[in-house]
């Protein structure tokens, strides 16, 4: 059921960031939504009607006629109910109902052939034990970027599927799952549950082992060191996987992830119809992923800055045929990454679907490993196996995308799909020679390449140490056109000092180009838990300039002297925030301060008891960070009366006001 409006006084468009509507907005949207969402909206178009929550009155009249709610979409505007046929004729005069459909009758498609554990080994060429997962990362060339400190460190990652047994896997316990829920029951419990199927959480532990499980010796996925998100959407009772609501849950789904912050979403679910269905035919022309629930929302979250990766399906007939599209939806929507299965002959899996889309369209993006991938399984706490399909291909992919943001997290979606694209290996298809083609796209995922096409990219950490009883920091720096050392530079401070020290980094050991690699430098000596604030900065021989932290982040790394464990600096908060001003109340002047969860401009203004505006203190550009380590803004009261006075934040995200007293 698609409604008229979020309500009769609602706002549309864009928020503005002093409005009701736009802190009504917020509670869906976390800070760290807001900073991936400024990579590609303006900073006063950060949040419109669509983040607004559905108008609740309305819901509740459909609920009076007999409705059960199953599911609500802020993105559509929409809600799914069971309704009878009368309840329906009564529900579409009402004058808020824009339109009402019958959920598409689709099977779900995600279950792939499972094979029995082998004991295969494999050549091990890296640091980190990789077990029999070593060839499916080694075809994308991950184990070379793990070498480089480039692991998915500082990457949210949202995995869509049919649950997780993730507590109780020795590949998956101890990864940082931030948050998890049930859409089916409506908790956050993503594993099996009374009422469940015995397999409901098979499929969901597999993709997720692929992507991030860790156990050195077994299983080691290729963003291993990301956070992950959890959303348990598909249903799967014991030999019958046809549910009508699958599709709602999905878009609930990943529109809570997205509110969430997360960064890259791996789905390996897709939906077609029944041969007796009506709705999303290829006769109808509704694989043009602007059709179905799950197309439009995977398009919205990529519209919003989300990677989104899902699996094209297992509907192929091999590349000798004339038939085409045979592609599930969502993989059919666009500005997303739709992932297809070869072997590891670097041959198309013959049932790889296929594209184009309704709309010609060319489906998939990329392609990777599908074909015997190695995986933890259920019930654990040790078990692995195989399976082929392009559900094991696309956590791989969406691994990929994870670490070229964790090198690169100022990348958009759409320059995270094009760096895949433009550098992933041909794939010979023999009848389809050239790319990109409807079988393989543009290739198979090489994200080394991908990584490197930007420029300088450093370890995702640095690495601290201590030699002769001296701090020395060391990072991987590297760039396809060779770094030119000369420019590699430590620059720091010490305590709460302003002033920055710089010194050159020498180079400790060369990394595939004669100038790339570590380098290293040794802090001179200071007072043992002496705070030292620095970044590092290179340009390589084409003159890429980048820095780490990376510029985006407007941080810094932060080391206490004598120790050996390196975070970022300033601690970035979760939250928006305007401190106290102290000392409150204040006889001439007093401090203000407050915590930016991302870069933003900044506006502070004074106003006296009678809303009249006395100054602006602040008008500026500001890095996030919190209050504790920021430099506190003054307000100088020396020409100003006693009496009450308001100050007033602004950011195109955020504002607030709080009361200070002036005293003489």
């Amino acid at each position: 059921m698609f409604f008229k409006d979020k309500g009769p006084s609602a706002s549309s468009g864009t928020l503005g960031i002093n409005s009701v509507a736009y802190r009504q907005a917020l509670d869906n949207i976390n800070s760290r939504a807001l900073a991936r969402r400024s990579k590609v909206l303006p900073q006063n178009a950060l949040l419109d009607a669509d983040d607004l929550p559905l108008c609740e009155s309305y819901i509740d009249q459909i609920r009076n006629l007999g409705g059960k709610l199953v599911e609500k979409s802020r993105w559509l505007n929409a809600a799914s109910f069971y309704l009878s046929s009368e309840q329906i004729s009564a529900a579409v005069l009402l004058a808020f109902v824009k339109e009402i459909k019958p959920v598409t009758r689709f099977r779900s498609k995600h279950v792939d052939d499972l094979l029995p554990s082998s004991n295969q080994s494999f050549q091990k060429l890296s640091s980190l034990d990789y077990g029999s997962s070593f060839d499916q990362v080694q075809m994308i060339s991950v184990p070379v970027l793990h070498d480089l400190g480039i692991t998915g460190r500082g990457i949210l990652v949202g995995m869509l599927d049919a649950g997780f047994r993730w507590k109780v896997h020795e590949a998956l316990q101890t990864r940082h799952i931030i948050a998890e829920h049930d859409f089916i029951n409506n908790d956050d419990n993503t594993a099996n549950e009374s009422n469940d199927a015995y397999n409901q959480d098979e499929h969901g532990t597999l993709t997720f082992s692929v992507i991030g499980g860790y156990k050195q010796g077994k299983l080691i996925g290729p963003a291993f060191d990301a956070d992950f998100i959890l959303g348990k959407t598909e249903y799967v009772p014991s030999g019958y996987n046809d549910y009508h609501w699958e599709e709602d849950k999905w878009a609930a789904a990943i529109e809570w992830m997205e509110g969430n912050g997360v960064d890259v979403v791996s789905s390996s679910v897709g939906y077609n119809t029944f041969l007796d269905g009506v709705d999303y035919t290829w006769e109808h022309r509704d694989f043009d992923g602007r059709t179905s629930v799950v197309a439009k929302a995977a398009a919205h979250a990529a519209r919003l800055g989300v990677v989104v990766c899902n699996s094209m399906g297992n509907e192929g007939h091999g590349i000798d045929t004339d038939t085409v599209g045979t592609l599930l939806t969502p993989a059919d929507a666009d500005s997303i990454i739709s992932v297809g299965a070869v072997m590891f002959s670097r041959r198309l899996w013959y049932l790889s679907s296929q594209g184009p889309t309704s709309d010609g369209r060319i489906k998939p993006e990329i392609t990777a490993p599908g074909v015997h991938i190695y995986h933890a399984s259920v019930p654990g706490p040790n078990t692995y196996g195989y399976s082929d399909g392009t559900s094991l291909a696309t956590p791989l992919a969406a691994g990929a995308a994870a670490l070229l943001l964790s090198a690169r997290p100022e990348l958009t979606p759409i320059q995270v799909r094009d760096a895949l694209c433009s550098n992933a290996d041909t794939i010979d298809t023999g009848t389809y020679p050239s790319r990109p083609n409807n079988f393989t796209g543009w290739g198979l995922v090489n994200a080394f390449n991908a990584v490197l096409s930007f420029g300088p990219v450093f370890s995702n950490k640095p690495t601290a140490s201590i030699e002769t009883n001296l701090n020395t920091i060391s990072t991987v720096v590297i760039s396809k056109f060779g770094i030119n050392p000369a420019t590699v530079y430590f620059h720091y401070n010490v305590g709460t000092d302003s002033m920055l020290g710089s010194f050159p980094m020498m180079i400790d050991s060369s990394m595939f180009y004669q100038t790339s690699g570590r380098y290293k430098v040794t802090i001179p000596q200071q007072a043992f838990r002496t705070p030292i604030r620095f970044y590092i900065e290179a340009k390589d021989s084409a003159l890429n300039y980048y820095r780490s932290p990376a510029p985006i982040t407007g941080s810094q790394w932060l080391i206490y002297y004598g120790d050996t464990g390196v975070r970022i600096s300033p601690t970035i908060p979760e939250r928006f925030s305007l401190k106290q001003n102290y000392p409150n109340p204040f006889n001439s002047g007093t401090m203000i301060n407050f915590d930016l969860p991302q870069r933003e401009h900044v506006v502070i203004k004074v106003y006296n008891f009678l809303g009249q505006l006395v100054t602006t203190i602040l008008d500026d550009m500001q890095d996030a960070g919190d209050a504790q380590l920021r430099q506190p803004i003054m307000f100088d009261g020396s020409n100003v009366p006693s009496g009450v006075y308001f100050y007033r934040i602004i950011t195109p995200s955020f504002s607030s006001t709080k009361k200070m007293i002036l005293i003489r």
